[in-house]
């Protein structure tokens, strides 16, 4: 079906690619909506399909292991894997710093982080935001591909020009998950 679009006109594109938004094919959408010339990006460009962001992906820092998925017409994320699953005193770590006082028990591992991101033509997933448990803190969220397996993170507050970028690499290894 994809092939067959991919000489549609742009306009066409998009609005099958709506249409399968409104039916929760959000992946097949984001397919249709970018332009063949772009699909699987160019060499160099940095930007790839958008639906793989969906994955398992380890932080910049290699502390925790989120996993990208579609959520309704968005993208979520959620920590599925932590380095460090205790606190020192032998308890798994819970969100503390969160500033509503009934969210400080929530435990980190199973913690969505990450909501609201809709795809864009260029690959890029953006309008979401990204909560960090480190700092009890939430930012606004920029996602694309810098290659197949490395992920640009964009968080900042406000203006993107003045955001902190990061990169996160695919997981394809069969680490424990939460609670396992």
């Amino acid at each position: 079906m994809i092939e067959q679009l991919s000489g549609k006109p742009a306009g066409a594109r998009e609005l099958i690619a709506l249409l399968l938004v409104g039916m929760g094919l959000l992946a097949a959408a984001a397919l249709i909506a970018v332009p063949a010339s772009t699909q699987g990006g160019t060499p160099g460009s940095g930007i790839q399909v958008s639906a793989t962001v969906a994955g398992m992906w380890l932080d910049n820092e290699g502390k925790a292991r989120v996993e990208i998925s579609p959520c309704g017409g968005e993208m979520c994320g959620k920590i599925v894997w932590l380095k460090q699953p205790l606190d020192p005193k032998g308890k798994p770590w819970t969100d503390i710093l969160n500033p509503e006082a009934g969210k400080k028990g929530r435990p980190i591992c199973g913690l969505q982080i990450i909501g609201g991101l809709k795809p864009t033509t260029n690959g890029a997933w953006t309008g979401g935001w990204v909560y960090d448990p480190e700092e009890g803190k939430q930012f606004n969220l920029e996602l694309s591909l810098k290659d197949t397996n490395t992920l640009t993170v964009l968080g900042y507050v406000g203006v993107r020009l003045l955001g902190e970028t990061f990169y996160w690499q695919r997981q394809t290894s069969n680490l424990p998950r939460c609670g396992s």
